[in-house]
């Protein structure tokens, strides 16, 4: 009689969320699986804010080797890890779960990913010699002020639809460059902003638009949405007809993943794998 061999476990992580119909990460994911012959998985999980903390904590009772993380469970993420990473730490949210030598480990590589694509259309220079203006409170904005921290903006706007969640984060963070704008100002916040970021959930596909008028930003300004779904937000529409520079969401999306991608599977996905052409084509289905 053959004995059974011990065949090692397929690498599975996912991404976890409420809701999480919309996420293209399992798309991309599972792309660079693919494309790299690796042996995995990669599945969405709806998870409930109320019962989050003990769902992640119990990813070190099961085979899966991390997960993403996505609106509105980043900061229950950090609270459910044993350990936090330098960039978690910074941000008090994490966008990204692991085990390691039996302990959930806390990362965020929201700050990564968005000033990748950033940095293709504005230089450093640029970024640190003009003021931004971030719209959201949550765990993605906060992700935004440390990466413009990070390269050297000199001043951060924040702005919130409320005001004492703005100021809560603009306290937290102590830093002088930031302060928060008061929600009934949020349109002309934005005058004099060279870059113009929505980190908010409005906007999304079945979500109202961001309620802010762009008439008020000056005709350098970029604006960068971080929303994907849909691939042409209200928001970028707006600012298209204002013939204002955009980005989207798309491009954060996968420069995000890269690092999670390496910290689950143990290889980082090469830069001629782009999963672009695929995301997008499936936004147009």
């Amino acid at each position: 009689m053959n004995q059974p061999t011990n065949r090692p476990l397929p690498k599975m992580a996912g991404v976890c969320g409420w809701p999480i119909h919309h996420s293209l990460s399992p798309i991309l994911h599972s792309f660079w699986l693919r494309k790299m012959g690796i042996g995995g998985a990669y599945v969405p999980f709806a998870v409930r804010p109320d019962e989050a903390v003990y769902a992640f904590r119990s990813l070190k009772r099961t085979s899966i080797s991390g997960v993403n993380v996505t609106f509105p469970l980043k900061q229950l993420a950090y609270r459910a890890a044993d350990v936090a990473t330098a960039d978690a730490q910074k941000l008090g949210v994490s966008n990204c779960l692991y085990k390691r030598d039996g302990k959930l480990i806390a990362h965020n590589t929201d700050m990564e990913g968005f000033a990748a694509p950033l940095l293709k259309i504005m230089s450093p220079s640029q970024i640190a010699t003009t003021p931004a203006i971030v719209y959201g409170t949550g765990g993605a904005s906060r992700a935004i002020i440390g990466a413009l921290l990070a390269l050297g903006c000199p001043e951060i706007r924040l702005c919130g639809r409320t005001d004492i969640r703005a100021e809560a984060v603009v306290k937290d963070v102590g830093v002088p460059s930031l302060y928060a704008v008061p929600w009934t100002g949020r349109s002309e916040a934005m005058s004099g902003a060279g870059l113009i970021v929505n980190a908010s959930a409005a906007g999304m596909k079945g979500n109202s638009k961001l309620d802010i008028d762009l008439s008020y930003a000056d005709d350098n300004a970029v604006v960068y949405d971080l929303i994907y779904t849909p691939l042409e937000t209200p928001l970028i529409k707006d600012a298209r007809a204002r013939a204002l520079q955009t980005l989207g969401g798309l491009s954060m999306l996968i420069e995000q993943a890269r690092p999670s991608f390496r910290l689950f599977y143990g290889q980082t996905p090469p830069a001629e794998f782009d999963p672009k052409e695929l995301l997008i084509k499936e936004l147009n289905t």
